[in-house]
Protein backbone atom coordinates (compact mmCIF):
# COMPACT_ATOMS: atom_id res chain seq x y z
CA UNK A 1 0.00 0.00 0.00
CA UNK A 2 1.48 3.38 -1.01
CA UNK A 3 2.53 5.70 1.80
CA UNK A 4 1.22 9.22 2.19
CA UNK A 5 4.34 11.22 1.39
CA UNK A 6 4.64 14.63 2.99
CA UNK A 7 6.55 17.22 0.92
CA UNK A 8 8.35 19.79 3.07
CA UNK A 9 10.05 22.83 1.57
CA UNK A 10 13.36 23.57 3.26
CA UNK A 11 16.33 25.79 2.44
CA UNK A 12 19.48 23.63 2.40
CA UNK A 13 21.69 26.45 3.74
CA UNK A 14 19.26 27.98 6.25
CA UNK A 15 16.58 25.42 7.07
CA UNK A 16 13.54 26.38 9.09
CA UNK A 17 13.72 24.71 12.54
CA UNK A 18 10.19 23.39 12.17
CA UNK A 19 11.10 21.72 8.87
CA UNK A 20 14.06 20.04 10.57
CA UNK A 21 11.86 18.89 13.48
CA UNK A 22 9.36 17.39 11.03
CA UNK A 23 12.02 15.19 9.47
CA UNK A 24 13.56 14.23 12.81
CA UNK A 25 10.15 13.17 14.11
CA UNK A 26 9.75 10.82 11.16
CA UNK A 27 13.22 9.36 11.70
CA UNK A 28 12.59 8.74 15.40
CA UNK A 29 9.21 7.17 14.62
CA UNK A 30 10.92 4.59 12.40
CA UNK A 31 9.98 6.26 9.11
CA UNK A 32 11.87 7.26 5.97
CA UNK A 33 13.00 10.71 4.85
CA UNK A 34 14.54 11.89 1.57
CA UNK A 35 16.97 14.71 2.28
CA UNK A 36 19.68 16.61 0.39
CA UNK A 37 23.38 16.22 0.96
CA UNK A 38 26.12 18.11 -0.86
CA UNK A 39 26.45 15.19 -3.29
CA UNK A 40 23.03 13.66 -4.08
CA UNK A 41 19.73 13.20 -2.27
CA UNK A 42 19.69 10.41 0.32
CA UNK A 43 16.88 8.13 1.47
CA UNK A 44 17.30 7.99 5.21
CA UNK A 45 16.08 6.11 8.27
CA UNK A 46 17.26 5.62 11.85
CA UNK A 47 20.62 3.93 11.36
CA UNK A 48 20.35 2.10 14.69
CA UNK A 49 16.90 0.64 13.99
CA UNK A 50 16.93 -2.60 11.97
CA UNK A 51 13.23 -2.42 11.04
CA UNK A 52 13.49 1.21 9.94
CA UNK A 53 16.53 0.44 7.78
CA UNK A 54 14.70 -2.43 6.09
CA UNK A 55 12.13 0.13 4.89
CA UNK A 56 14.89 1.75 2.82
CA UNK A 57 15.41 -1.48 0.88
CA UNK A 58 11.67 -1.80 0.25
CA UNK A 59 11.31 1.82 -0.90
CA UNK A 60 14.21 1.52 -3.35
CA UNK A 61 13.73 -2.10 -4.43
CA UNK A 62 17.33 -2.43 -3.23
CA UNK A 63 19.02 -5.84 -2.93
CA UNK A 64 19.44 -6.83 0.72
CA UNK A 65 23.17 -7.53 0.30
CA UNK A 66 23.90 -3.93 -0.76
CA UNK A 67 25.00 -2.08 2.42
CA UNK A 68 24.05 1.44 3.50
CA UNK A 69 26.10 4.45 4.62
CA UNK A 70 25.67 5.86 8.13
CA UNK A 71 25.55 9.66 8.10
CA UNK A 72 26.74 11.42 11.25
CA UNK A 73 26.80 15.05 12.37
CA UNK A 74 29.85 14.98 14.66
CA UNK A 75 33.03 13.01 15.28
CA UNK A 76 31.64 12.08 18.71
CA UNK A 77 28.80 10.21 16.98
CA UNK A 78 31.44 8.08 15.23
CA UNK A 79 32.63 6.56 18.52
CA UNK A 80 29.54 4.49 19.15
CA UNK A 81 29.28 2.88 15.73
CA UNK A 82 32.82 2.21 14.50
CA UNK A 83 36.34 1.31 15.65
CA UNK A 84 39.16 3.53 14.41
CA UNK A 85 42.31 1.65 13.33
CA UNK A 86 44.61 4.11 15.11
CA UNK A 87 44.54 7.44 16.95
CA UNK A 88 45.66 9.46 13.93
CA UNK A 89 42.57 8.62 11.86
CA UNK A 90 40.32 11.05 13.73
CA UNK A 91 42.63 13.96 12.94
CA UNK A 92 42.91 12.90 9.30
CA UNK A 93 39.15 12.66 8.93
CA UNK A 94 38.85 16.20 10.27
CA UNK A 95 40.59 17.35 7.07
CA UNK A 96 37.65 16.10 5.00
CA UNK A 97 34.60 16.21 7.27
CA UNK A 98 32.06 17.60 6.81
CA UNK A 99 32.51 16.64 3.17
CA UNK A 100 32.01 14.05 0.43
CA UNK A 101 34.22 11.30 1.89
CA UNK A 102 32.88 7.98 3.18
CA UNK A 103 35.22 5.69 5.12
CA UNK A 104 34.90 1.97 5.72
CA UNK A 105 35.64 0.97 9.32
CA UNK A 106 35.17 -1.99 11.64
CA UNK A 107 31.65 -1.73 13.04
CA UNK A 108 30.43 -2.02 16.61
CA UNK A 109 27.60 -4.27 17.78
CA UNK A 110 25.06 -1.42 17.74
CA UNK A 111 25.08 -1.27 13.94
CA UNK A 112 22.14 -3.33 12.59
CA UNK A 113 22.79 -6.14 10.13
CA UNK A 114 20.69 -4.34 7.48
CA UNK A 115 23.16 -1.43 7.45
CA UNK A 116 26.28 -3.56 6.97
CA UNK A 117 24.59 -6.27 4.86
CA UNK A 118 26.05 -8.83 7.23
CA UNK A 119 29.63 -7.57 6.84
CA UNK A 120 31.88 -6.81 9.85
CA UNK A 121 32.40 -3.28 8.56
CA UNK A 122 30.35 -0.11 8.26
CA UNK A 123 30.57 2.85 5.86
CA UNK A 124 30.36 6.27 7.56
CA UNK A 125 30.40 9.87 6.44
CA UNK A 126 29.61 13.40 7.66
CA UNK A 127 27.80 15.34 4.90
CA UNK A 128 28.64 18.98 4.17
CA UNK A 129 25.05 20.18 4.04
CA UNK A 130 23.45 22.21 6.80
CA UNK A 131 19.98 20.71 6.42
CA UNK A 132 21.39 17.17 6.53
CA UNK A 133 23.57 17.93 9.56
CA UNK A 134 20.72 19.57 11.47
CA UNK A 135 18.40 16.67 10.62
CA UNK A 136 20.93 14.17 12.00
CA UNK A 137 21.57 16.27 15.11
CA UNK A 138 17.87 16.77 15.79
CA UNK A 139 17.29 13.04 15.40
CA UNK A 140 20.14 12.24 17.77
CA UNK A 141 21.05 9.08 15.84
CA UNK A 142 23.14 8.30 12.76
CA UNK A 143 20.95 8.26 9.66
CA UNK A 144 21.42 5.31 7.32
CA UNK A 145 20.99 6.42 3.73
CA UNK A 146 21.80 5.30 0.21
CA UNK A 147 20.98 7.55 -2.76
CA UNK A 148 17.27 8.35 -2.99
CA UNK A 149 16.53 6.77 -6.37
CA UNK A 150 14.93 3.49 -7.32
CA UNK A 151 17.55 0.75 -7.53
CA UNK A 152 19.66 0.88 -10.77
CA UNK A 153 18.29 4.33 -11.72
CA UNK A 154 20.42 7.49 -11.85
CA UNK A 155 21.03 9.13 -8.49
CA UNK A 156 18.78 12.08 -7.70
CA UNK A 157 20.32 15.56 -7.61
CA UNK A 158 17.09 17.60 -7.79
CA UNK A 159 14.21 17.36 -5.34
CA UNK A 160 11.68 17.47 -8.18
CA UNK A 161 13.04 14.15 -9.44
CA UNK A 162 12.72 12.77 -5.91
CA UNK A 163 9.08 13.82 -5.76
CA UNK A 164 8.36 12.29 -9.18
CA UNK A 165 10.13 9.00 -8.50
CA UNK A 166 9.66 8.36 -4.79
CA UNK A 167 6.29 9.81 -3.78
CA UNK A 168 4.21 7.07 -2.19
CA UNK A 169 7.34 5.12 -1.22
CA UNK A 170 8.64 7.24 1.68
CA UNK A 171 7.15 9.24 4.53
CA UNK A 172 8.72 12.65 3.88
CA UNK A 173 10.64 14.36 1.06
CA UNK A 174 12.50 17.63 1.52
CA UNK A 175 11.85 19.89 -1.46
CA UNK A 176 15.20 21.69 -1.37
CA UNK A 177 16.24 22.16 -5.00
CA UNK A 178 19.47 20.92 -6.51
CA UNK A 179 22.50 19.49 -4.73
CA UNK A 180 25.86 21.23 -5.13
CA UNK A 181 28.16 18.37 -6.24
CA UNK A 182 26.02 15.86 -8.12
CA UNK A 183 28.41 12.90 -7.78
CA UNK A 184 28.35 10.67 -4.72
CA UNK A 185 30.98 10.60 -2.01
CA UNK A 186 34.32 8.90 -2.38
CA UNK A 187 34.60 5.65 -0.40
CA UNK A 188 37.94 4.84 1.24
CA UNK A 189 38.60 1.54 3.01
CA UNK A 190 40.54 2.25 6.22
CA UNK A 191 40.56 -1.40 7.35
CA UNK A 192 43.47 -2.13 4.99
CA UNK A 193 47.07 -0.94 4.74
CA UNK A 194 47.52 1.08 2.64
CA UNK A 195 43.97 2.47 2.50
CA UNK A 196 42.05 1.27 -0.55
CA UNK A 197 39.81 3.36 -2.77
CA UNK A 198 36.52 1.48 -3.25
CA UNK A 199 34.50 4.17 -5.02
CA UNK A 200 35.76 7.29 -6.78
CA UNK A 201 33.71 10.33 -5.91
CA UNK A 202 33.61 14.01 -5.11
CA UNK A 203 36.80 13.87 -3.00
CA UNK A 204 39.74 13.25 -5.33
CA UNK A 205 42.42 10.62 -4.82
CA UNK A 206 45.05 13.32 -5.06
CA UNK A 207 43.61 15.20 -2.05
CA UNK A 208 43.34 11.95 -0.07
CA UNK A 209 46.98 11.07 -0.78
CA UNK A 210 48.08 14.37 0.75
CA UNK A 211 46.62 13.27 4.10
CA UNK A 212 46.59 9.46 4.05
CA UNK A 213 49.72 8.83 1.96
CA UNK A 214 49.77 5.92 -0.49
CA UNK A 215 46.32 4.72 -1.59
CA UNK A 216 45.50 1.58 -3.54
CA UNK A 217 42.95 2.19 -6.30
CA UNK A 218 40.74 -0.85 -6.78
CA UNK A 219 39.32 -1.89 -10.14
CA UNK A 220 35.87 -1.38 -8.62
CA UNK A 221 36.75 2.27 -7.96
CA UNK A 222 37.62 2.73 -11.62
CA UNK A 223 34.32 1.13 -12.54
CA UNK A 224 36.00 -1.45 -14.77
CA UNK A 225 34.67 -4.45 -12.80
CA UNK A 226 31.76 -5.32 -10.54
CA UNK A 227 32.58 -6.96 -7.21
CA UNK A 228 31.08 -10.31 -6.27
CA UNK A 229 30.50 -9.00 -2.74
CA UNK A 230 29.28 -5.51 -1.89
CA UNK A 231 31.16 -4.36 1.20
CA UNK A 232 30.11 -0.79 0.40
CA UNK A 233 27.48 0.77 -1.90
CA UNK A 234 28.24 0.94 -5.61
CA UNK A 235 30.50 -2.13 -5.80
CA UNK A 236 28.33 -5.01 -7.00
CA UNK A 237 25.24 -3.83 -8.84
CA UNK A 238 24.60 -1.81 -11.96
CA UNK A 239 23.75 1.71 -10.93
CA UNK A 240 23.12 5.19 -12.29
CA UNK A 241 21.62 3.81 -15.51
CA UNK A 242 19.18 5.57 -17.84
CA UNK A 243 16.34 3.38 -19.12
CA UNK A 244 17.31 3.97 -22.76
CA UNK A 245 20.28 2.18 -24.39
CA UNK A 246 23.45 4.00 -23.41
CA UNK A 247 27.02 3.36 -24.56
CA UNK A 248 30.55 4.62 -23.93
CA UNK A 249 32.38 5.46 -27.14
CA UNK A 250 35.59 3.52 -27.69
CA UNK A 251 37.64 6.72 -27.92
CA UNK A 252 37.36 10.47 -28.30
CA UNK A 253 38.38 10.01 -31.94
CA UNK A 254 35.41 7.68 -32.54
CA UNK A 255 33.12 10.16 -30.80
CA UNK A 256 34.28 12.97 -33.10
CA UNK A 257 33.84 10.73 -36.17
CA UNK A 258 30.28 10.07 -35.10
CA UNK A 259 29.57 13.79 -34.77
CA UNK A 260 30.87 14.38 -38.31
CA UNK A 261 27.97 12.31 -39.64
CA UNK A 262 24.40 13.47 -40.18
CA UNK A 263 22.77 11.39 -37.49
CA UNK A 264 19.99 13.64 -36.26
CA UNK A 265 17.28 11.47 -37.80
CA UNK A 266 18.65 8.38 -36.06
CA UNK A 267 17.64 9.58 -32.65
CA UNK A 268 21.11 9.42 -31.13
CA UNK A 269 21.88 11.72 -28.26
CA UNK A 270 25.61 12.33 -27.92
CA UNK A 271 26.50 13.75 -24.52
CA UNK A 272 29.69 15.77 -24.45
CA UNK A 273 31.44 18.79 -23.03
CA UNK A 274 30.80 22.25 -24.51
CA UNK A 275 34.00 22.43 -26.54
CA UNK A 276 33.59 18.85 -27.78
CA UNK A 277 30.02 18.79 -29.03
CA UNK A 278 28.02 21.80 -30.23
CA UNK A 279 25.33 20.00 -32.24
CA UNK A 280 21.68 20.34 -31.23
CA UNK A 281 21.52 16.60 -30.64
CA UNK A 282 24.22 16.90 -27.97
CA UNK A 283 23.23 17.28 -24.37
CA UNK A 284 26.27 19.18 -23.20
CA UNK A 285 27.46 18.45 -19.69
CA UNK A 286 29.77 21.41 -19.15
CA UNK A 287 33.42 22.03 -19.92
CA UNK A 288 36.39 19.69 -20.12
CA UNK A 289 38.19 22.42 -18.16
CA UNK A 290 35.73 22.06 -15.27
CA UNK A 291 34.97 18.40 -14.64
CA UNK A 292 33.16 19.25 -11.40
CA UNK A 293 30.57 21.01 -13.54
CA UNK A 294 30.36 17.91 -15.74
CA UNK A 295 29.85 15.73 -12.67
CA UNK A 296 27.18 18.10 -11.35
CA UNK A 297 25.17 17.71 -14.57
CA UNK A 298 25.77 14.00 -15.23
CA UNK A 299 22.81 12.35 -13.47
CA UNK A 300 20.34 15.04 -14.50
CA UNK A 301 21.47 14.44 -18.10
CA UNK A 302 20.73 10.73 -17.75
CA UNK A 303 17.22 11.57 -16.58
CA UNK A 304 16.77 14.13 -19.35
CA UNK A 305 17.73 11.43 -21.84
CA UNK A 306 14.88 9.25 -20.60
CA UNK A 307 12.43 12.15 -21.00
CA UNK A 308 13.68 12.95 -24.51
CA UNK A 309 12.58 11.61 -27.91
CA UNK A 310 16.02 10.06 -28.53
CA UNK A 311 16.11 6.27 -28.58
CA UNK A 312 19.74 5.72 -27.57
CA UNK A 313 22.76 7.65 -26.37
CA UNK A 314 26.52 7.65 -26.47
CA UNK A 315 29.07 9.53 -24.38
CA UNK A 316 32.77 10.15 -24.87
CA UNK A 317 35.44 9.09 -22.35
CA UNK A 318 36.94 11.58 -19.92
CA UNK A 319 40.51 11.75 -18.55
CA UNK A 320 40.81 9.52 -15.48
CA UNK A 321 42.66 11.82 -13.13
CA UNK A 322 41.24 14.10 -10.47
CA UNK A 323 37.47 14.38 -10.74
CA UNK A 324 37.52 12.49 -14.03
CA UNK A 325 38.05 9.20 -12.17
CA UNK A 326 34.63 9.56 -10.50
CA UNK A 327 32.96 10.57 -13.77
CA UNK A 328 34.31 7.53 -15.62
CA UNK A 329 33.28 5.25 -12.74
CA UNK A 330 29.68 6.49 -13.08
CA UNK A 331 29.70 6.30 -16.88
CA UNK A 332 30.99 2.71 -16.92
CA UNK A 333 28.32 1.65 -14.45
CA UNK A 334 25.57 3.59 -16.22
CA UNK A 335 26.45 2.02 -19.57
CA UNK A 336 26.77 -1.45 -18.09
CA UNK A 337 30.42 -1.47 -19.27
CA UNK A 338 29.22 -1.38 -22.89
CA UNK A 339 31.90 0.21 -25.11
CA UNK A 340 31.03 0.92 -28.73
CA UNK A 341 32.69 2.05 -31.99
CA UNK A 342 31.28 4.38 -34.64
CA UNK A 343 30.61 1.41 -36.93
CA UNK A 344 28.67 -0.36 -34.19
CA UNK A 345 26.59 2.75 -33.51
CA UNK A 346 25.56 2.86 -37.17
CA UNK A 347 24.67 -0.83 -37.15
CA UNK A 348 22.52 -0.41 -34.06
CA UNK A 349 20.84 2.61 -35.61
CA UNK A 350 20.11 0.63 -38.79
CA UNK A 351 22.18 2.86 -41.02
CA UNK A 352 25.43 1.00 -41.59
CA UNK A 353 25.71 2.40 -45.14
CA UNK A 354 26.80 5.81 -43.85
CA UNK A 355 30.20 6.84 -45.23
CA UNK A 356 32.76 7.10 -42.48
Amino acid sequence: MPLHTRIVKADQDNPDPEAVKSGAAVILAGGTVIFPTETVYGLGANGLDQDACLKIFTAKNRPADNPLILHISSLEMLDGIAVLPDSSVRQRLAHFWPGPLTVLLEKTDVVPAAVSAGQPTVAVRMPDNRLALELISASGVPIAAPSANLSTRPSITDSQDAVREMSGRVDLIYDSGKTSFGVESTILDLTTTPPRLLRAGSTTVESLQEVFGSIEISDAARGTVESNVAITPGMKYRHYAPEKPFFLMNSMEDFRRLLDLDLGHLGILAMGADEVCSKDQCLRLGSMNDLRQVGHNLFSAFRELDRSDFNMAVIHPFPENGYGLAIMNRIRKATGHRVITTEEVLELAGNSNQTL
